[in-house]
């Protein structure tokens, strides 16, 4: 079903809907314009949130459950780190950042307790509590409970694992009363690994001293240029490689520039759009597949998702 066809179903199925839609008419002929068939899928979230009313329900309550209980499981992760650090090693925390750190925290236990009562909510059973001991934080480097620079790039991954899943997780919740909520978390999510990214640029590390504030492109130390040939990922650590989704026919990097099919250097008459800034104006999303290899890299045998 191409952008068209829903429109003219939404004519016929909700009035209500329909006129909201009116008014971004002009935005979604020269979106049509490009000549492109796109999926609902993959429409951009704002837009794909229109047809929530029309399409109500369309998920079943199995599919739902088990997409929260997903990003439940990240939830545990990301509570378990920062709660650790704040109440076991308190130390490695400078004091000027710990008010930051105790507002991650606080987020995530917010979004576990969100996840588990809507779980509950929708008849299903929340996924058992993961504990510090269940995860295995070293990834980045074993001294992440002694070495705060250690301790807040392996945040960023954590937090970059955060947001692309939720991004993946937002298809299958469409159709559900759950997407504003999974939705609203996800923002969230960007907003800690921006924050954190900034953080790790005031500490100046070494190949990371011009981190931007989003997934993308890694820059000179020298002169903040992008590193080219374009390699590795932000994390600078090739076995992370699965968190920023980096395969071998580079199909979901930030380099891409195609974008629900369309390819956006161009657009506006822009023809010097480089592929930096046009693919920075997405974070690419990951696959629940991808999500599970990604998240057990951190969590210990036996407590791995399946």
């Amino acid at each position: 079903m191409n952008v068209s066809t829903i429109i003219k179903e939404l004519e016929k199925a909700d009035a209500e809907v329909y006129e909201r839609l009116s008014p971004r008419r002009f935005a979604l002929q020269r979106f049509l314009s490009f000549g492109k068939k796109v999926s609902l899928a993959a429409l951009p979230l704002s837009l794909g949130s229109i047809f929530q009313n029309t399409y109500a329900q369309t998920t079943s309550n199995a599919v739902t459950i088990d997409s929260l209980n997903l990003v439940l499981a990240l939830g545990y992760m990301q509570f378990q780190f920062y709660n650790n650090a704040l109440t076991v090693t308190p130390n490695l925390i400078p004091a000027a950042d710990k008010p930051v750190i105790t507002t991650l925290r606080d987020q995530e236990q917010a979004h576990i307790n969100i996840l588990i009562k809507t779980i509950t909510d929708l008849g299903g059973t929340p996924r058992t509590a993961l504990v510090y001991a269940n995860f295995d934080y070293t990834k980045v480097n074993a001294n992440v409970t002694t070495n705060y620079a250690t301790f807040l790039r392996t945040a960023v991954v954590l937090e970059d694992l955060s947001e692309r899943a939720y991004k993946g997780q937002l298809v299958s919740l469409m159709g559900t009363p759950v997407l504003a909520t999974a939705a609203r978390i996800q923002t969230i999510e960007a907003r800690h690994s921006a924050q954190l990214r900034l953080m790790v640029n005031k500490l100046q590390i070494a190949t990371l001293k011009n981190l931007r504030p989003w997934v993308s492109i890694r820059r000179n130390d020298a002169d903040g240029s992008d590193v080219q040939p374009i390699t590795g990922n932000d994390s600078m650590i090739g076995p992370l490689n699965p968190v920023y989704d980096i395969d071998t026919g580079l199909l979901n990097r930030e380099t891409k520039t195609t974008q629900a099919g369309i390819e956006l250097v161009g657009i506006g008459g822009n023809v010097n759009l480089t592929a930096g800034p046009a693919a920075e104006s997405f974070d690419e999303y990951l696959s629940t597949v991808a999500v599970k290899t990604a998240a057990n890299l951190f969590i210990k045998t036996g407590f791995q998702l399946t």
